[in-house]
């Protein structure tokens, strides 16, 4: 249990182990070792989960392409460096130093799967999730359960997981970190739940979490079940001052260039979305509640002369109080 402990031999264990060095691990272990943070939640748990990652269900396991570095192992009990996508453990594995677990975290009734994972001999990233479309500036929670697989009392020295997680930029920026701490031991298999907030940056919104296993070394134990990688948003998204694109000009001749008006758009809601296209004289010539609609410009039919058109675009906010925004522009339709 000792966080500076090593053993180079992986499938050493014992099954008792004397009163007085018991003590000596446990002392050490509560004093030599920084206890976890738990959690830093959502002051609204009820936000819209952005991430739902559950390994997928027995039978039909999700990919981890380009998630790892660790090597992907069919089996129930992966070595050193592995991983496996599993429902349950029979708890057999590496002379039943591991806890039997019969099936996965995700809620009853649902026969899902857990991330299997046996620690390498180096620090570093065992599990990274992308997430992109995230509101600017609106703040987030990361949160995952976790269970270390070594039972109490099977191995001397035993390597006991030590996490910590990383918010990043696509680019590799820093936004957010947080020391979990180590993820103890215990006599029957526990579930934990660990979480930490970040601000979603204005410059991006690609960003990167990633999981880091601080211990590094062959021996017993540096093993972990790990399941509902969830992302939430924690409130509503900021009005976006620049949500409507629409070009200034535009040229229906048919020669399969430009010859639509197309109205781009940023908007996280088409509620009361309305655009409306009038001629110099002020006559409504095209109008749709449909940001994909186009204009072909014509008018009943008729091509339209070219001109400088005027549109407006209007719809609601999606941050409370909720009202209505109005965005004008013009184009020039050319033939």
């Amino acid at each position: 249990m000792m966080c500076a402990a090593r053993k180079v031999i992986r499938n050493s264990y014992r099954l008792s182990i004397p009163f007085p060095l018991a003590i000596g691990l446990i002392a050490s272990f509560f004093f030599a070792c920084p206890q976890p943070i738990m959690a830093q939640q959502c002051a609204n748990p009820s936000g819209d989960l952005v991430i739902n990652q559950t390994f997928g269900t027995a039978g039909n396991p999700v990919s981890l392409v380009n998630q790892t570095t660790y090597e992907f192992e069919p089996i129930d009990c992966p070595g050193d460096g592995q991983y496996a996508v599993l429902s349950s453990l029979d708890g057999t594995c590496f002379n039943s130093t591991w806890h039997a677990v019969d099936r996965d975290h995700t809620a009853a009734g649902i026969r899902g799967n857990m991330l299997v994972v046996n620690g390498g001999n180096k620090p570093g990233v065992f599990y990274q999730q992308p997430v992109s479309g995230l509101c600017k500036g609106t703040s987030y929670e990361v949160s995952f359960w976790v269970m270390n697989l070594l039972r109490t009392e099977t191995c001397l020295n035993a390597l006991i997981p030590n996490l910590s997680i990383r918010v990043e930029t696509s680019e590799g920026l820093l936004i957010q970190s947080l020391a979990i701490g180590q993820i103890p031991q215990t006599d029957t298999p526990t579930w934990r739940r660990y979480s930490v907030l970040f601000t979603a940056p204005v410059l991006t919104d690609d960003i990167v979490i990633k999981l880091i296993n601080n211990q590094g070394d062959y021996g017993c134990g540096n093993d972990m079940a790990l399941d509902d990688f969830q992302v939430r948003q924690c409130g509503d998204c900021p009005d976006q001052p620049e949500t409507v694109y629409i070009p200034d000009a535009f040229s229906p001749n048919n020669d399969g260039m430009n010859d639509r008006l197309t109205f781009f758009t940023q908007l996280r809601t088409t509620n009361s979305f309305r655009i409306n296209v009038f001629n110099r004289w002020g006559n409504l010539i095209f109008s749709s509640d449909n940001p994909a609609d186009t204009w072909d410009g014509t008018f009943n039919g008729l091509p339209c002369p070219a001109d400088t058109y005027t549109w407006i675009v209007t719809y609601q906010s999606v941050t409370p109080p909720k009202r209505e925004i109005s965005q004008r522009g013009r184009v020039l339709l050319v033939r």
